[in-house]
């Protein structure tokens, strides 16, 4: 037989399920590890040493087990991770709502920009070409896109609009039940 490495030890001693009684009786080992791995453990100090490592570990977090319940800890923890607003603090609602608004509009027109010339079926068309379309229309009549991306931005407005008007809504709401 090869002799036993300290891994193959651990790996015994993490796979028993033991009680917190049998560990105290025996801290070598005695009653509870096995005759085969108790001769060899007695035969070497090295492996007598984990066994004695694991003990401690274990008896460790059997004691740390016992504390007492603590009935507050959910509020504290609930607490603790409360989200908090880093992102735009100084700004009013409307000011967030516009710049929101104008972020999807802008991606809404990238991605139109990107789109509309595989929906087409013009899949070769790059998007920069696709760019100078919306930009440069032609003598006297604008891109279909162009149109698009004006309906967009005058969506986003009117989202925007909305929101703002809620949001002042709300604030007096708030205000008038104070």
């Amino acid at each position: 037989m090869a002799k036993p490495t300290v891994e193959a030890l651990e790996e015994h001693l993490y796979s028993l399920e033991l009680r917190l009684a049998e560990l105290r009786a025996g801290p070598n080992g005695e009653g509870w590890l096995g005759d085969p791995w108790l001769r060899i453990v007695r035969r070497e100090p090295a492996l007598l040493a984990v066994v004695r490592r694991f003990v401690e570990e274990e008896l460790e977090l059997y004691d740390s087990l016992r504390g007492q319940a603590d009935a507050f800890f959910t509020a504290r923890v609930i607490e603790a991770t409360s989200p908090v607003e880093v992102a735009g603090i100084g700004l009013a609602p409307r000011y967030r709502s516009w710049i929101l608004a104008s972020a999807y509009a802008l991606a809404l027109g990238v991605a139109s920009m990107i789109a509309v010339p595989w929906l087409k079926g013009q899949g070769g068309m790059s998007w920069s070409s696709s760019l100078h379309e919306v930009v440069s229309h032609g003598v006297g009549e604008p891109s279909e896109r162009g149109w698009f991306l004006l309906l967009a931005a005058a969506l986003a407005i009117v989202v925007v609009l909305i929101v703002g008007a809620r949001i002042s809504a709300s604030r007096g709401r708030s205000i008038k039940s104070n």
